[in-house]
């Protein structure tokens, strides 16, 4: 979607409200993904569809103003690089008043009633999340043109990665993500960044944030790592939040064995579990951070590497490390 393509909205059951035969200006749209894991990773080029609702207003939006049913979810599917077609249709613009935009993909329940609506949303297990997507035009009318609708990354992409001693081969098996907060509700607010979340906490029965493949890394140099998600993915995708001094931790499996010339190698380390505190930070919506867990070669303490912020878009220098302590025994 890196040009503005045009679709004509099709459908219309308010008349009485439409332009004179003739005079009709049908609605035309535009998208575009800004800043373009184990969820994926959507960018222009793999948007491909997604539904669109507006909301027939008299005046401008504000909390008083009824939103009023104008187009009830029209989808909207990529067919070509420049062609999209849709499933009802044609909307042409109301002759007077507003009309409100509003998008979210993958779709969800939105409450409308006066102002701008909301939806509440949980992030699932690792192998259920998804790029939450999610767009707003506000106060258009027959003159605004063809329209565009900026979609804005709604959640933070969490990501992890391994270093550890010259000459040891590392393989982590396990990696599980404690005390994060799992749903909340997202208000559009009119805003290029399409919103806000409130209320974000701990669900009834909070998912269970666990990575359970196998990532290896052969410690040749100082400058060797392994991230632990895949290409043009992330390893969570989760909701934006206040993170608290000792109230998320991270708890990664491992062994460690020497590595020689041959090629094999003497265990050191069996199946090790360490575990570390995230610093106090802030997760923000459409961000990115990558932690680097250092990772020790025995049963010593293992460093918590200085997290990094990455595009999506940038953010300021975080906290420095702490160091991780073996947990106790269960």
């Amino acid at each position: 979607l890196g040009d503005v393509y045009k679709r004509q909205i099709v459908g219309c059951s308010q008349n009485e409200e439409i332009e004179k035969a003739g005079e009709k200006a049908e609605i035309n749209f535009g998208a575009v993904v800004s800043n373009a894991t184990r969820a994926n990773i959507v960018n222009n080029a793999d948007f491909t569809s997604f539904k669109v609702y507006g909301y027939k207003t008299a005046t401008q939006i504000g909390p008083d103003v009824t939103l009023g049913e104008f187009m009830p979810g029209v989808v909207v599917n990529k067919k070509d690089v420049n062609k999209w077609e849709y499933t009802s249709g044609p909307y042409y613009w109301p002759t007077t008043g507003f009309v409100q935009f509003f998008s979210v993909s993958p779709e969800q329940p939105l409450t409308v009633t006066t102002n701008y609506p909301h939806f509440d949303y949980t992030v699932g297990e690792i192998g259920d999340q998804e790029d939450l997507l999610a767009a707003n035009l506000i106060d258009k009318n027959k003159d605004a043109g063809d329209l565009q609708l900026p979609f804005c990354h709604l959640l933070t992409q969490v990501n992890f990665s391994i270093k550890g001693d010259v000459g040891f081969t590392y393989t982590l098996t396990g990696l599980e993500l404690i005390g994060v907060k799992d749903e909340g509700t997202f208000t559009f607010d009119g805003s290029a960044t399409a919103g806000t979340w409130t209320e974000v906490k701990a669900s009834t029965t909070p998912a269970e944030y666990v990575f359970t493949g196998s990532v290896e890394l052969v410690s040749t140099s100082n400058d060797d790592s392994a991230n632990l998600e895949s290409a043009n993915s992330a390893l969570f995708m989760l909701l934006p939040q206040d993170i608290l001094e000792n109230t998320v931790k991270v708890k990664v499996t491992y062994s460690a064995k020497v590595t020689t010339e041959e090629g094999n190698g003497q265990s050191t380390l069996e199946n090790g579990v360490k575990e570390v505190s995230i610093p106090a930070v802030k997760w923000e919506k459409g961000k990115r951070v990558r932690y680097t867990l250092n990772l020790t070669s025995d049963a010593t303490e293992v460093t918590f590497g200085k997290p990094s912020w990455e595009n999506w878009s940038d953010a300021g220098s975080q906290p420095d490390p702490v160091t991780p302590v073996t947990p106790p025994a269960e």
